[in-house]
């Protein structure tokens, strides 16, 4: 057997004996070489993988003995990597309307599928592909930060997955905003004793449990207040303009009500979405109580934004957009 160290690749044989599953889509008859993982076996073509991948061009471009064993005259690699990962993939390389540049639509498994084995293997271009599509949930600027624009979703209790591969890949710069929507979203129980997705039992590491479960509390209680405490602060806006004492008490009026609503608002776990843009329209203030409260709503969310960060124990968003730079523009040879 010939293997190339720290690569996860060998060459080996497989028995007649033991069925393999042509994965659909990925077992082209012409192609030149047969890779296997799990349960699976991809018949694709070993020049084009070695034109786009060093680490295939190095393992292809070595010696095999001529008793080797093929399938129907192809060489054939046994990979260790998981199946699913290796489909995504090489969907990806072969097919290139399957996983489009963003802002097209995909999914969180078939990305961290692609970044975990583009990684691996070298792809540089289809690693930075991924990787944007990845970080469009991840803004590092508050003014990019929207649920509607990334180009994948998940469910709440998901985010454990995100943070557990942001830990893998070493993807840091995700991480604030992966750790903020799992300590908002996910139960403590889910956070402490872990989850059961596709199978598989997700837990986070004592660490993040920490964080989580402590920003948790901070997030229901102080965080959320400080973000709507325009409508408590001031009583009374000094600027307002009503003409007379009725325009004057209609803003207050306004004001209060609106704080009535919001006294439920103030132990939920979504600082950056508790006041979204069209709660505006329940107020009917004048316009100079308008500006003044829209000043304080985005100086308080400047703020939280700001610290989110050192919330979780990292460096300022400045220090982590070059992190993402650095990665986006990884050489070959990284």
């Amino acid at each position: 057997m010939s293997s190339i160290h720290d690569s996860g690749i060998s060459v080996t044989s497989i028995s007649p004996s033991i069925p393999h599953s042509p994965a659909p889509g990925l077992w082209f008859k012409d192609g030149t070489l047969v890779l296997q993982a799990g349960a699976l076996s991809f018949r694709v073509y070993g020049g084009f993988l070695a034109d786009r991948s060093p680490v295939f061009h190095d393992m292809l471009g070595f010696p095999q003995p001529e008793d080797a064993p093929t399938i129907d005259g192809c060489p054939v690699v046994q990979l260790s990597d998981d199946e699913n990962d290796l489909r995504s993939f090489l969907k990806a390389l072969f097919d290139y309307e399957f996983f489009p540049p963003y802002p097209a639509k995909t999914d969180f498994v078939t990305m961290s599928g692609i970044i975990r084995l583009s990684t691996k293997y070298q792809v540089e271009s289809l690693r930075k592909r991924a990787l944007v599509h990845l970080s469009s949930a991840f803004p590092s600027d508050p003014t990019e930060y929207s649920p509607g624009s990334a180009s994948w979703t998940i469910e709440g209790h998901e985010w454990m997955r995100v943070i557990l591969f942001a830990r893998e890949m070493s993807l840091d710069w995700i991480l604030p905003l992966a750790l903020y929507r799992a300590s908002a979203m996910c139960s403590s129980a889910q956070v402490m004793s872990g989850i059961e997705l596709d199978g598989i039992h997700l837990e986070l590491n004592s660490a993040d449990k920490l964080m989580c479960i402590e920003q948790s509390v901070a997030l229901a209680k102080s965080a959320s207040a400080d973000i709507i405490n325009f409508l408590w602060e001031p009583p009374v806006i000094a600027t307002c303009r009503g003409v007379d004492d009725y325009e004057r008490w209609r803003c207050m009026k306004s004001r209060f009500l609106c704080r009535k609503d919001a006294e439920g608002w103030r132990n939920g776990a979504f600082p950056l979405t508790l006041w979204m843009p069209g709660d505006w329209a329940q107020l009917d203030v004048c316009a100079s109580c308008m500006s003044a409260m829209r000043a304080a709503h985005q100086q308080a969310l400047d703020t939280f934004w700001e610290g989110l960060p050192q919330r979780f124990g990292f460096p300022g968003w400045a220090e982590l957009e070059k992190i993402k730079e650095i990665a986006l523009e990884r050489p070959n040879s990284a």
